[in-house]
């Protein structure tokens, strides 16, 4: 389906690892092969765990590397906004890709990543956000292999066929070269946390907040549970994240 995708005019680049993270190599070399002109507005440090996050009554340096790149002293969020709204307003790109960030963000984790938060903050802008990301292998450590040889032909058959601009979406790529890869998936969100580990210096003052809890088993047929299979998988997630069931119970109950 790919051979006949016609190449978009321009695509803006963000992610939250930073500005010269290693993923973010990779979504360069995967914008190079869907796109005729490549923006690039990244954080210049780590941001990870931003989620949707903007910075509020302080000053968001931002330097121009290059034509065409800039570095942004703020969060993912910060990048996007500043970008469609100032510097890209009379270029608007026709799609946003955020990451490839490294390690996957998957379930409920999706809330905090500011890969996904970037991707988001697009799509409520008007443009099509896309996130994606490298699982990470406790075993075999950081392997960019599928998304780097991946990324791009499922970025075609997607903007194929998408038309709606209501969701957001999100990829998350499996610990495994291409010839390992099971297939795509696509994939509602699993729910695996627990809590949280609590470090902390024993005065009672210092705290971090440590490695997450999470349930042993992942739900059949979910984001999680493919990608531990060797999968790629692809979940689209609203904008609007109304409970409605919720909603029309109350409306019978108080009003």
């Amino acid at each position: 389906m790919d051979q006949t995708f016609n190449k978009i005019d321009r695509v803006m680049l963000v992610n939250d690892d930073g500005i010269d993270a290693p993923g973010f190599e990779i979504l360069k070399i995967i914008a190079q092969d869907i796109a005729d002109e490549i923006w690039i507005f990244a954080p210049k440090k780590d941001k990870s765990g931003a989620g949707r996050s903007i910075t509020l009554r302080n000053d968001i340096k931002v330097i121009k590397r290059e034509e065409r790149v800039f570095e942004v002293d703020g969060t993912p969020t910060d990048c996007v906004i500043l970008a469609l709204n100032y510097f890209m307003k009379n270029c608007m790109p026709n799609l946003v890709l955020s990451g490839v960030n490294a390690g996957r963000n998957a379930a409920d984790d999706v809330t905090y990543s500011g890969t996904v938060g970037a991707a988001w903050e697009a799509t409520v802008l008007g443009v099509q956000g896309i996130a994606l990301s490298q699982m990470y292998d406790k075993k075999f450590g950081m392997n960019f292999s599928a998304s780097k040889e991946m990324g791009s032909s499922l970025l075609k058959n997607i903007l194929s066929n998408k038309k709606n601009l209501n969701t957001l979406i999100n990829i998350n790529f499996p610990p495994v070269d291409k010839s390992k890869v099971n297939g795509i998936k696509f994939v509602e969100l699993d729910s695996h946390k627990l809590s949280d580990n609590i470090e902390n210096n024993n005065d009672g003052t210092n705290f971090r907040i440590g490695s997450m809890i999470t349930k042993e088993h992942q739900v059949k047929g979910s984001d999680l549970y493919y990608l531990k299979k060797g999968f790629i998988s692809v979940t689209p997630l609203s904008l609007n994240v109304t409970d409605y069931y919720s909603l029309n119970k109350m409306r019978e109950i108080f009003e």
